[in-house]
């Protein structure tokens, strides 16, 4: 009797802190009511999210996508509120990384031509990506990203490219060199912004 008792006060404790946590989030509206929120609570360490359903795919992905702008929900560690939906651009490229901290920028132009003229004869992107690239790619894929998660210069370029285009990306004050390949059409995905807080503090 004394444990069910017990068991009782917890979970009125805890339906009650849940209770407050939602009071809270409902107030929470724009992007600086939740970064003023974080900065009054850091134990609450709230973190701000920008998920993406059409390119994600997990269990949390999907609830969220079932899911409406202001929406509150929980699981067991975290509470989220669904702050705002937006359409943005999604793009995929597959790339060969050279790298100048490495070998000479001289190097790097030869080996681009003779990467171009082996896929010009027909060697596909993705075994040519596993044969030079200077990174730890196993075949160049870069799934699905969306815009600002890029450096600008390399986002710039592939905006600037239709699909099965493939063309050079220098990034020269970081030494990145590429050769890229554009293997999709652009696509307008949705991005809910969503405000992530512990459940438990």
């Amino acid at each position: 009797m004394k444990k069910l008792i017990i068991f009782i006060i917890i979970f009125i404790s805890f339906e009650s802190f849940s209770q407050t946590i939602k009071e809270q989030l409902q107030q929470i509206i724009t992007i600086d009511d939740a970064k003023k929120l974080a900065a009054e609570n850091p134990n609450l360490e709230a973190e701000l999210l920008n998920i993406h359903p059409e390119i994600e795919t997990d269990n949390f992905v999907t609830k969220l996508s079932e899911s409406k702008t202001g929406e509150i929900f929980s699981d067991l560690d975290f509470t989220y509120k669904i702050l705002f939906e937006t359409n943005i651009n999604a793009f995929r490229v597959s790339y060969i990384f050279l790298d100048a901290s490495k070998i000479s920028l001289t190097e790097i132009e030869k080996l681009r031509s003779k990467i171009l003229n082996e896929y010009k004869n027909g060697i596909s992107f993705s075994n040519l990506a596993k044969k030079y690239t200077m990174d730890s790619s196993k075949d160049g894929d870069l799934g699905w990203f969306t815009e600002g998660m890029m450096v600008p210069d390399f986002e710039k370029a592939v905006k600037n490219h239709k699909q099965n285009d493939i063309f050079k990306v220098d990034i020269t004050n970081e030494k990145w060199y590429y050769i890229v390949l554009k293997t999709f059409t652009d696509k307008p995905i949705r991005e809910y912004t969503v405000l992530k807080i512990k459940s438990n503090t």
